[in-house]
């Protein structure tokens, strides 16, 4: 894993707007996940697909997430615009050139898609990799729900049951 401890700082374009931005002007001072993936990734779709769920999420609404797409403007478009509704409508969208995203390979150390960066309110990143690198439930900015007192949650497969322990 790379040591680089800050987002390089990369032109952007924003997918919604078409206006341009940089790295670190488009994530300051919220933490954020940012997704970078291609048009061609078979993966990307459900990793989106998952981001935007969590997005939608109460627990994630102090965290800003956005996707950065690395190989063609035109046909990111095409993908968030497929239906009436805006795919992935809780996610940022943005576009990275070509030259751009060789850089960030090489800086953040991936070689594939999609590719994960978890940012602190300061730009600092705090994890990265691909979706099993990152922890989910540790993320700046989520909200953490504790039980109350003698209420305990246990999970069995797929089944989840709030055990009283105050009797």
């Amino acid at each position: 894993m790379s040591s680089i401890t800050s987002l390089p700082n990369y032109p952007l374009t924003n997918l919604a707007t078409a206006e341009f931005t940089e790295t670190t002007r488009a994530f300051k001072g919220t933490p954020t996940v940012i997704d970078f993936w291609t048009t061609k990734c078979t993966r990307c779709p459900a990793a989106l697909d998952e981001l935007d769920a969590m997005a939608s999420s109460p627990t994630y609404k102090n965290v800003k997430f956005a996707s950065i797409c690395c190989d063609l403007c035109d046909g990111a478009r095409e993908i968030l615009e497929q239906t009436d509704e805006p795919r992935w409508s809780h996610v940022d969208h943005y576009f990275m050139g070509f030259e751009y995203k060789e850089l960030a390979k090489k800086v953040l150390g991936f070689k594939s898609v999609p590719f994960i960066v978890v940012l602190n309110e300061e730009g600092e990143i705090v994890q990265m990799g691909g979706k099993k690198q990152i922890d989910f439930d540790n993320i700046p900015g989520m909200i953490k729900e504790s039980s109350p007192r003698g209420v305990e949650e246990t999970n069995f497969g797929d089944r989840s049951f709030v055990l009283d322990m105050d009797f």
